[in-house]
């Protein structure tokens, strides 16, 4: 017991590494170029700013204004998605004089329901440098969202509660039915419909927690709404979210299924031991119909919606292989609640025993669907090799692999034990001497370990994946510093942060609730050593303040950011490295494509298993006409008597 204990800290500490230890990627719904450009001067002011984001954005909750070189709100400004570009934000400008200006825009993804934010800084005329600055250094612009450990914790509980409704429903319908068809005596039968009732159970308490997850889900996404910077209460932002975007669309639909597959599973539960009926038949069939669409859903809310061509196999590929990963490993803790029930001294295995052949089935089919449709989705989302090891996405899709191919081996294990076999001293498989003798231990360090990748398949969802580089100027790599000072959390950002005009954000909040005092200013001193510069912020939004300034060169300096709060001074100094001047566009290279590699591997995967599946057909029905052509151990004593 006690290492059963350790194996489950180590893998829930894993978990844990998992969720907060992985660095953050920005959300979904990225900025990839603009018009102004992020950093550039400009002759005449322009009437019109274009935004082009990586996702289709909410009308609803997508907005952006433009404030002054001190960060005080310019008013006249007006911002629309345009009707025939869902991904672009149009934005007319009042008239604008010489001088630097800042264009703070917000957007929420339509269909992940995830913000980002940020600043485009751009220049009428020769602006001189803002007052109290000094000429030094210009990472930039859209400083998008990031991938919280609370959004990916929630994820995580989803699946977790989504695996524990798909597994319990895959093991109490198509495999412990198998037993009441087979020949299986009678206590075997009994344990069976035991374990049913069980499964049943939990699957409807599973569904019930994924449809709480999901209230609690739409709450933090409403939070984030409300703390973007628009005049609406927490009920406005929840309401506007299920009403004015397809991310909300998509909840009610979930949700509704979720409650509905509740009602359904608490309705087969309450017919186990009653004749079957036509009612008792209809049930199993829309228990499976929900389950396949809340398998939809997650599929419509994917990055596999963002793709510019063949969309529909990829929204279908990725529910597959979300509905497969939740039938694999909600099947193991599901096999180890059948191994709980005793029945009149029967022992469990033999319940095990009897419905082993449905269960190995159900889960070669999965993990062979699961297998591909991963495959597939890989090279749909990943463009090429490289972004494997140099993207948070890719490092954390090789993390899955990892843990996908520790879970399987932890499954063939059982699944020799669950068959009677077992490796000798020479390390040969060998049939054991008592039988079927699966490892309740075993099976739950793979559930656990199913957990964690889980885990992974969270914060994999919540990862924003590389897209192609857009043809137009792109916007520049942003570039953040984030520290603590006492309760303060304070974070400083730069745009474009090349030499020129450049804006600076900072983010101050505490972390107590509630805060022991205000924050009633904050301004920044940059230079190199020896040099100092002030340059006062103003707050644009709450806790949140901006003001622009010229850096004059590339290279390291140092940036101080001054908080005052309460009568106090409270100093943060970060090293700070300027980027250069923005290179000419490279030529275009040759692409090196992940996705022909990765299709090549699972058409192979396809063959093969359809190859395995026929072959064991035909071993199947030779084995059923050599029982029928032999004749029956009656007949053959009557034989020998004769």
């Amino acid at each position: 017991m006690r290492i059963l204990l350790r194996c489950a800290a180590l893998v829930l500490g894993a978990a844990a590494a998992t969720l907060l230890l992985v660095q953050p990627a920005s959300a979904h719904a990225n900025l990839i170029r603009s018009d102004p450009s992020d950093g550039s001067v400009l002759a005449r002011a322009p009437s019109v700013a274009r935004l082009w984001f990586s996702e289709e954005i909410s009308p609803e909750f997508s907005s952006a204004r433009v404030v002054d070189h001190s960060g005080a709100t310019i008013t006249g400004s007006h911002a629309q998605v345009s009707g025939g570009d869902p991904r672009q934000l149009t934005v007319e400008l009042p008239s604008l004089g010489r001088g630097t200006y800042g264009l703070v825009w917000q957007a929420l993804a339509e269909d992940d329901g995830h913000a980002t934010s940020g600043v485009i800084v751009f220049t009428v005329g020769r602006a001189a440098p803002a007052a109290g600055t000094i000429p030094v250094a210009a990472s930039a612009g859209g400083a998008g969202t990031a991938a919280t450990p609370a959004g990916v914790l929630l994820r995580w509980l989803g699946l977790a509660a989504l695996a524990g409704l798909v597994g319990c429903l895959a093991v109490a319908g198509p495999v412990l039915v198998r037993t009441r068809t087979a020949a299986a005596p009678d206590t075997v039968a009994a344990g069976a419909q035991l374990a049913r009732r069980r499964l049943l159970a939990v699957a409807a308490g599973c569904a019930a927690a994924a449809a709480a997850v999901g209230v609690i889900t739409l709450a933090e996404e409403g939070r984030r709404a409300v703390g973007a910077g628009a005049d609406r209460t927490l009920g406005q932002a929840v309401s506007d979210l299920l009403t004015g975007t397809r991310w909300g669309h998509l909840w009610l639909a979930r949700e509704a299924a979720l409650i509905a597959l509740v009602a359904v599973i608490l309705g087969i539960r309450s017919r186990l031991d009653k004749p079957s009926t036509r009612r008792s038949a209809v049930l199993p069939a829309a228990a499976a119909a929900l389950v396949l669409a809340v398998a939809g859903v997650e599929g419509l809310g994917s990055h596999s919606v963002a793709l510019g061509s063949a969309r529909g196999a990829a929204v279908v590929a990725y529910s597959l292989h979300v509905l497969t990963a939740l039938i694999w490993l909600g099947a193991l803790p599901a096999l180890v609640l059948v191994l709980v029930p005793r029945v009149a001294g029967l022992p469990p295995r033999d319940v095990v025993r009897a419905c082993r052949g449905p269960f190995s089935t159900l889960v070669v089919i999965s993990v062979t669907v699961l297998v591909i449709t991963g495959l597939y989705g890989a090279g749909r989302q990943v463009p090429e090799p490289g972004q494997l090891l140099t993207t948070t996405y890719g490092r954390t899709l090789l993390l899955k692999t990892a843990l996908l191919a520790a879970v399987g081996g932890l499954g063939l294990a059982n699944s020799a034990l669950l068959h009677g076999r077992r490796l000798d001293r020479r390390g040969r498989l060998v049939r054991a001497p008592g039988g079927a003798a699966p490892s309740r231990r075993l099976i739950i360090v793979e559930a656990l370990v199913g957990l964690v990748l889980l885990a992974a398949a969270g914060l994999l969802a919540e990862t924003a994946p590389p897209r192609p580089a857009a043809p137009a100027v792109p916007v520049a790599e942003p570039q953040a510093y984030d520290t603590t000072v006492g309760d303060l959390v304070v974070s400083v950002s730069a745009t474009p942060n090349r030499p020129g005009v450049n804006g600076f954000t900072v983010l101050a909040a505490s972390s107590r609730r509630p805060p022991p005092a205000p924050v009633d200013g904050v301004r920044l001193k940059l230079g190199r050593p020896g040099e100092s510069g002030a340059l006062p912020l103003r707050q644009i939004e709450p806790g949140r303040y901006f003001g622009t300034g010229r850096l004059d060169s590339a290279g390291p300096i140092t940036i101080t950011a001054v908080v005052r709060r309460a009568g106090q001074r409270l100093t943060v100094t970060m090293p700070w490295r300027v980027s250069p001047r923005a290179a000419p566009p490279a030529a275009a290279r040759p692409e090196y494509r992940l996705a022909p590699y990765v299709n090549a591997v699972a058409l192979c995967v396809l063959v093969l298993a359809l190859g395995a599946g026929v072959l064991r057909i035909m071993v199947h029905r030779r084995r059923r006409q050599l029982d029928a052509e032999s004749p029956a151990p009656a007949e053959m004593i009557r034989e020998d008597v004769r």
